[in-house]
């Protein structure tokens, strides 16, 4: 008895994919060569998320007859697997049979944005955009391609073209966000501030105004918008602090950033101690050793759920204390620990230590890969020393003069005791390079061009850290300059930094 494909497309409508999914199977197996029903059996694969079952009867379909819709489908279920290059060239030759449908080009545009394909992206939104050149949703996305690519200049003019055929929030954060990069902060405020007329309350918007005031030390429209940071986390802690005085009461000092974070801000701690009767400070485990030392009369809490009256944001007690950026504290150092007797430090040479890859997770402007940092080491009675705890890249194994004291670092109590051994450490913008601004060590860090809002825009010093040289990149993603001239600071005996 034939198989009634009618039935099976009102089975497939009405939700009752597996009785559909039969009916097409046991009608291929009468009628193989049936590209149409292997599309549809391949549609239920791809729902009941079969991938390999799904691409099986999609190949069937497109090699019975090759077209937009069928190789569209394939394309997503390689998509759906994560094999996007498959899935962009299935897209491509799609788009080969629908060349004008806008929409169709423009999803998949989408797609290969999502995906992280780059260049397949600004193709495909390229070819939308030649066919609906006033489409500012399009230009605003391809802008963001284009900063992907470090092709800031490009990426501007996408934004332009995009706010000229409509003022909308997308471009006009981005371009905010764009300009904060390249260092003009009062054209980020003013593109930022007309992104919230549009969206008012968007946090991400909040953010990076806040960010852009930090950057130029404008204390206290930079803390306003920044504490909109996280709001999730605020949202979990009653009675935030104002800056006044409870003598009697608890304070819960809490973090909801990095490591990095709560080395810096640790500083204001002692002196927010003096406004209550007890502080307590919930922080990163990794950090419990270190802070227990250093900060006897305050409790270092285990967890969040103890007792308390007040809570603050560890990054916000300086924004309280109305302590801004012209009095920061013990910029001489705050932090100490027994200096480790490790017999890999016993030298007369001069130690320089080494930090090029922090959290792998994101941050990638400012890591530096090692080799780029070779020039250095042919300094002159140097012995070098790796801090890289997980150098997942393996950069250090290619470089036997350095040896690596990252792989036996247990916390930040192990890293402050090995870096009191040095005469020098060279680090990028990362916990470490506070942790032994913290201790006072003598410190180069290496910025990218767009750097952290904390750093301000200074280019030689920070008011944080006495200990610590700024470098600075000189355009995006180049580091040739930065290692040149600490090169030449390290060699030169007239600096401060010479062997």
């Amino acid at each position: 008895m034939s198989v009634d494909i009618a039935e099976a497309l009102n089975l497939q409508s009405q939700g009752k994919l597996d009785e559909a999914l039969k009916l097409y199977l046991e009608f291929l197996e009468e009628n193989p060569k049936q590209p149409d029903v292997s599309n549809l059996a391949g549609f239920i694969y791809l729902q009941k998320l079969d991938l390999d079952k799904a691409m099986q009867y999609f190949n069937d379909a497109v090699s019975g007859f090759p077209c937009a819709e069928y190789l569209q489908n394939l394309g997503l279920a390689h998509y759906r697997k994560t094999e996007y290059e498959k899935a962009m060239e299935c897209f491509s030759k799609a788009i080969e049979f629908e060349p004008n449908n806008v929409d169709f080009i423009r999803n998949f545009a989408k797609l290969a944005k999502k995906a992280e394909q780059t260049d397949k992206g600004i193709e495909f939104f390229n070819k939308s955009l030649a066919l609906e050149p006033e489409d500012p949703v399009g230009w605003n996305n391809i802008g963001l391609l284009y900063e992907k690519k470090h092709d800031y200049k490009t990426a501007k003019e996408c934004y332009i073209k995009s706010l000229k055929i409509k003022q909308n929030y997308e471009a006009l954060h981005n371009l905010g966000v764009w300009y904060r990069m390249q260092r003009n902060f009062p054209e980020s405020v003013n593109c930022l501030k007309q992104a919230l007329k549009l969206k008012p309350h968007n946090n991400d918007s909040l953010l990076s105004l806040g960010m852009s005031y930090l950057s130029q030390k404008d204390f206290k429209n930079g803390y306003k918008y920044y504490m909109t940071k996280k709001p999730q986390v605020a949202a979990q802690y009653k009675n935030h602090w104002d800056g006044t005085s409870h003598t009697d009461k608890t304070l819960l000092v809490y973090y909801d950033s990095g490591f990095g974070d709560q080395l810096m801000f640790c500083r204001y701690l002692n002196i927010v101690k003096e406004k209550f009767e007890k502080v307590r400070f919930y922080c990163s485990p990794h950090l419990h050793r270190l802070f227990e030392y250093n900060f006897p009369d305050i409790e270092i809490a285990y967890s969040n759920d103890g007792m308390y009256d007040y809570s603050d944001n560890i990054m916000y007690l300086n924004y309280h204390l109305d302590m801004d950026f012209d009095n920061i504290p013990y910029s001489k150092g705050y932090l100490k620990a027994q200096k480790s007797e490790d017999e890999r430090f016993n030298t007369t040479m001069y130690k320089i230590g080494l930090f090029w890859q922090g959290n792998y997770d994101g941050y990638e402007n400012r890591a530096i890969k090692l080799k780029e940092l070779s020039p250095l080491f042919d300094l002159p009675e140097c012995r070098f020393y790796g801090f890289v705890k997980d150098d997942r890249e393996k950069q250090i194994a290619e470089y036997p003069q350095i040896i690596d004291i990252g792989k036996d670092l247990e916390d930040f109590y192990d890293t402050a005791a090995k870096l009191l051994n040095l005469d020098l450490f060279i680090t990028i913008d990362t916990a470490a390079a506070n942790l032994a601004g913290a201790l006072g060590v003598k410190t180069i860090l290496m910025l990218p061009y767009a750097s952290e809002w904390r750093w301000f825009d200074d280019t030689k010093t920070t008011p944080w850290y006495d200990s610590v040289t700024i470098f600075k990149q000189k355009e995006h993603w180049r580091w040739g300059n930065v290692i040149e001239e600490i090169h030449n600071e390290i060699k030169n005996p007239s600096n401060h930094l010479t062997l």
